[in-house]
């Protein structure tokens, strides 16, 4: 949970203190096994067991909106949830989870364990019922304690100062935490005070500059030797009350064994208990000198679980431990701070974990588990929000000057300045404002794969759709068996209560391998800079794994409470477990090496992968050698294939030679869009696949390509020679082209290569795949020889990816030729020839004296006839597609936008995205925002579903500045939908999508049998609607190009070009953040990547990625907000 923060209408709980207790009744163990074993949960439990102080309310719909309004789809997958805390009961919910247990659910005291399983020996042992060892929330006032190392080593003394100034008689009660049958914890030893009693403890040291509050002073109360054969844990010390009134706190620490090489290391979050520990008024989060403190002493009472359970130990930590102890893994703990200070320790295992909510990191603590990782241990952040602060570490401020006992954070990003009076940067890790990596600006996901982006208290599930159901970690699983249009959906709570995105980044690990997909819109948790501001956005979770180098895994969960998929027992309301959770955790285990040495009942054993192969990628597009247009989005597509045992999981890319890579959309069949530049030059395009294991492609596939000056264009550069200038073929004949586009646009005119014996009179044609006459023109003023080119009278639109033949006639023949050309596809990127075969032969030809469309081909010749294309400038570009495709409202309605563009020129028609039962006649219109038809059209030639567009009979000047609305009619409804998406204006291009408040409602529609202007709003819904405009200054370019000849669009841009100040197809946009962030030093230079992308990718550079992820229309959508202080 990031610093201080407010959002309008969403301000964080700070009221009653949500204490919890895991098990609440005092009972013996059998007795609450039996009494509890399946039990139903009463209505008077609910309320207390299911809790009051943070409640689930699941976003459903109305049943019949007001006003006639689109009824919202219940059914829309993912589902929208909203999460908030209200002001419940003091006492502490006690845990459901417990209710789920019966005799049984675990293994019963073990009869025998395998030989050498210390855990499974430790955990067959006698434990404790929680009624004996569970302190809920703070504990008792009265008497309160801290242990003075966060870990000791077995055989060290671990000593304890407590506070208890008006009691007599006390002892120190230690359990070890571990599985024990479900009981949760043994007792170990008991400890009694060293003093004579009462003892008085000075008032702690504290430094109001910083904030620090500072316990050191108190004197040593007990001490215990820990036994040199104590086996490592996480080890509770119950301060109790003797003296006959009841009373008793507790405090956590660990035991280390340095000399047990266990497979698996466990890393306590304790750094992020210590930022919201608020014992003596001040933590990370609240106190002085600025509403938080800037450091934060180990030397307190630590009370965390009273007023943030969730960022606990009992929360995510606590079930993880009891999962590994249950299946006997041979696990062994450590501390943040011995992450610090023995680094070298984690170099004696496989696998590093760290689990819950592990926020806060120092520079020792990242560098050393890299170093591990670098080394061949694989890690496991099952966590979230984890890494987000940075931080560094000072000694205590009392006169013993203990090392490593401050914790230290400004929250820099907060302040917006350094204010961290040493150089180290205590912001956020990714904010490259103050500091350059790795001191700042070194987004954590360069380590752990994932990034913070939805902010507590949130209550998600994960969702894994069909499209994974391969991978390597759903193996054993019912999630293999998933058909396409599945999904898995795992428990509510397993994607919370913070959560993290996985961003194509110039940080992203290589062959980072995406094993989920959960995507959900936040109306105020969504991060919108880089740690300081929170409001609505939409953010998409998955689990992530990659391969180091070295061979090292790492995975990383991108959320906090993945354990509670595996264990039901933990502080804060749950679910059930979950066996498909539990066996992808073995599965993952076992391919980093490590095995449990038993087994809870419904898993089975897991095979570690033996696939070291890893698999090719090819690219099919753009064509070797080809010229692309700069400026805009093209397309780069191949294919991927892995013969290794594996699948293949994705594709990286990069268009710089291999000094950035950025994700593909698709595994086998792929695409990336790349944003190129307006600069002009050769380019080296590269691609690399990956399997579900992480093994990444060695040498990546390579392709040349030149960048040029941008659209109009064409197929083919004007440099362009044919091999045969002049074929010797003196009969009349129609020559032709068979082409699709990337994008809507428009064709302008046709050009064709000359030979100087290709005389006469050429006509250059425009046709449908099936025959039907587009446009037609007369070539003049032609020269001797080389490419020619005439222009329509009036531009023809075309649609993506339908076919279309452009041709042209010579009574003379003597053509320009090439055979076998289209054996394969020629293309640029934005414009391709097909290849022979596709959609009908290709190099198409007729003998005929007069025009006719041509049919024959021979050879997959090409006979050198190209168009000149012009891309539509719209709001949405192709890829991007909506939540809910089909909206189950059948009634007739108009839907429309409002919208506005910051250039003058026309609006050419209209575009609306369409289901397969959005049937019938549907009509696009143009009004003013008082209601006057500007403009209307007949929708013909419809495809089944997806984008559809017509033109006005006349194009409609806009003014800049002017708001306008795009509408379609639809009979049959049926529509698509985005709720919630207008909370803030959308931007792409010259044009904008203002938001729903500042436009008097965005996202407008109207009930009626005809078409009629749209008035009404809900939720600030976009219905997919599109306009196809066309920039003043890009007609004018244009209509230059036509006039003098495409070559002057390749060419030297000079004053008269194209300007590409106006990038008609670029990214689209939300609103700047607060302030503009200073790009990395990594980025300068870079090509920018990716189509319309979430708000955060324009102004932060950690964040700015590749293609869209999903090739979903999902974008952040900042809302009102207020800085944090």
């Amino acid at each position: 949970m990031p610093g201080e923060w407010k959002t309008i209408g969403a301000a964080r709980k700070t009221g009653f203190p949500r204490t919890a207790r895991i098990f609440g009744t005092v009972m013996t163990a059998a007795t609450v096994l039996l009494a509890t074993a399946w039990a139903p949960v009463s209505a008077e439990d609910s309320a207390e067991d299911l809790g009051q102080s943070d409640v689930k309310i699941v976003g459903t719909h109305p049943s019949g909106s007001p006003q006639g309004t689109p009824t919202p789809d219940a059914k829309v997958s993912p589902q929208h949830t909203t999460d908030a805390t209200t002001s419940g009961p003091t006492r502490a919910p006690r845990l459901g989870g417990w209710r789920r247990l019966r005799l049984g659910h675990g293994r019963a005291s073990r009869q025998t364990c395998p030989p050498g399983s210390i855990i499974c020996v430790e955990n067959s042992l006698p434990g404790s019922p929680p009624s004996e060892w569970d302190v809920p929330g703070a504990g008792s006032p009265t008497i309160t304690g801290y242990a003075t190392q966060m870990s000791v080593n077995a055989g060290q003394t671990q000593q304890f100062k407590v506070n208890a100034p008006s009691i007599t008689s006390y002892r120190i009660d230690i359990y070890r935490v571990g599985y024990y049958s479900g009981l949760g914890a043994r007792k170990i030893a008991t400890v009694n005070p060293s003093v004579p009693l009462p003892q008085s403890q000075p008032a702690c040291l504290n430094d109001t500059a910083t904030g620090l509050v500072d316990c050191d002073n108190w004197s040593v109360s007990a001490s215990w030797a820990v036994p040199a054969d104590a086996v490592s844990g996480v080890y509770l010390a119950n301060f109790v009350r003797t003296d006959g009134t009841s009373g008793v706190s507790q405090n956590i620490f660990v035991v280390r064994n340095d000399a047990r090489n266990s497979d698996i290391l466990v890393q306590t979050s304790d750094a992020t208990w210590q930022a919201y520990n608020t014992y003596g008024g001040n933590s990370l989060y609240k106190g002085l000198p600025v509403g938080r403190a800037f450091k934060v002493s180990y030397n307190r009472p630590v009370i965390t679980r009273a007023g943030w359970p969730e960022t606990y130990f009992f929360n995510a930590e606590y079930p993880m431990i009891r999962w590994l102890e249950s299946n006997s893994y041979d696990v062994s703990y450590t501390s943040s701070v011995d992450t610090v200070t023995s680094g070298s320790q984690l170099l004696n295992h496989k696998v590093f974990f760290s689990s819950g909510h592990a926020e806060y990191w120092s520079s020792e603590m990242r560098d050393n588990v890299v170093n591990a990782k670098n080394k061949g241990v694989s890690i496991a952040f099952f966590t979230g929000n984890e890494m987000f602060w940075k931080t560094r570490w000072e000694s205590s401020i009392a006169p013993s000057a203990t090392p490593n006992r401050t914790l230290v954070c400004y929250k820099e990003t907060v302040a917006n300045m350094k204010i961290d009076p040493s150089p180290t940067w205590t912001g956020t890790w990714r904010d490259p404002r103050f500091a350059q990596p790795p001191n700042g600006g070194y987004p954590e996901n360069a380590l752990t794969g994932t990034l913070f982006m939805i902010n507590g208290n949130v209550n998600n599930a994960i969702t894994v759709p069909a499209e994974y159901a391969p991978m390597r970690l759903w193996r054993n699983t019912s999630v293999a068996n998933l058909q396409p249009g599945q999904v898995a959906t795992f428990p509510n709570g397993t994607l919370g209560y913070e959560w993290d995105e996985a961003p194509d980044n110039d940080f992203a690990p290589a062959g980072l391998v995406l094993l989920s997909r959960t995507t959900l819109a936040s109306p105020n948790k969504f991060l919108l800079d880089f740690g300081a501001t929170y409001g609505a956005g939409v953010a998409t979770h998955s689990l992530v794994l990659y391969r180091d180098p070295s061979g090292a895994y790492v995975f990383g969960a991108g959320t906090i409470q993945w354990s509670w998929g595996l264990d039901a027992v933990h502080d804060r309301p749950g679910t059930p477990t979950d066996i498909r959770m539990q066996q992808a955790t073995v599965n993952l285990l076992a391919d980093m090496r490590v095995q449990p040495a038993t087994l809870q009942a419904g898993l089975v054993p897991a095979t570690p992968s033996a696939d070291t192969s890893p698999p090719t990628s090819t690219i099919t597009t753009p064509s070797s050698g080809a010229s692309v247009p700069g400026g805009t989005t093209v397309t780069i597509s191949g294919t991927a294939s892995d013969t290794g045992g594996g699948v293949v999981a994705g594709v990286e890319v990069s268009v710089d030679g291999g000094t950035t890579w950025h994700r593909a959309t698709g595994r086998t069949n792929w695409q990336y869009a790349w944003t190129t530049t307006s600069n002009q030059g050769p380019v080296t395009i590269q691609s690399r696949a990956v399997d579900d294991i992480g093994n990444v492609q060695r040498t990546p596939a390579s392709r040349s390509a030149t960048v040029n000056a941008g659209c109009p264009c064409s197929i083919w550069s004007p440099d362009t020679v044919p091999a045969t200038i002049t074929k010797d073929d003196r009969q009349p004949v129609e020559l032709g082209v068979r082409f699709r586009v990337r994008t809507p646009g428009y064709i302008s005119g046709i050009r064709f290569y000359k030979g100087p014996l290709n005389t006469g009179t050429h006509v250059g044609s425009l046709w449908t795949n099936t025959g039907q006459l587009l446009a037609q023109a007369t070539f003049t003023d032609e020269t001797a020889s080389g490419w020619q080119q005439v222009s329509f009278s009036t531009p023809v639109p075309v649609n993506n990816d339908v076919t279309y033949v452009a041709s042209y006639h010579t009574n003379t023949g003597n053509y320009s030729v090439n055979r076998d050309y289209f054996v394969t596809q020629y293309s640029n990127g934005l414009i391709t020839g097909l290849a022979d075969g596709a959609d009908g032969g290709n190099g198409l030809y007729t003998y005929s004296k007069t025009s006719t469309f041509p049919t024959s081909t021979y050879r997959a010749s090409n006979a050198w006839v190209d168009v000149v294309y012009s891309q539509a400038t719209t709001l949405w570009d192709e890829s991007a597609t909506p939540d809910v495709i089909a909206q189950p409202d059948n009634k007739a309605v108009t839907l429309g936008v409002k919208f506005q563009s910051s250039v003058s020129g026309a609006i050419r028609g209209i575009r609306f995205y369409k289901s397969t039962q959005n049937t019938g006649v549907h009509v696009g219109s143009l009004w003013t925002t008082d209601g006057q038809l500007l403009a209307s059209v007949t929708f013909t030639n419809e495809t089944p579903s997806g984008w559809q567009q017509a033109l006005f009979s006349t194009p409609v000047n806009v003014t800049p500045g002017t708001t306008y609305i795009a509408s379609y009619f639809t009979p049959t409804g049926f529509y698509a939908l985005n709720r919630d998406y207008f909370t803030t204006q959308y931007s792409r291009g010259p044009l904008t999508a203002p938001s729903s408040t500042a436009s008097g409602g965005n996202g407008v529609y109207t009930y009626a049998g005809t078409n009629t202007f749209p008035t009404a709003t809900y939720r600030a819904s976009n219905y997919w609607v599109d306009v196809l405009f066309d920039p003043a200054q890009i007609q004018a370019a244009a209509r230059r190009a036509l006039r003098y000849g495409v070559d002057r669009a390749y060419g030297n841009p000079g004053p008269q070009s194209v300007p590409h100040s106006l990038p008609h197809s670029l990214p689209g946009r939300r609103p700047a953040a607060p302030y503009a962030p200073a790009p990395l030093a990594r980025r300068i230079g870079r090509p920018q990547h990716g189509t319309a992308r979430a708000p955060m990718l324009e102004r932060l550079p950690y964040l700015v990625s590749g293609p869209v992820k999903d090739r979903k229309g999902h974008r952040a959508r900042p809302r009102s907000i207020t800085r944090s202080r």
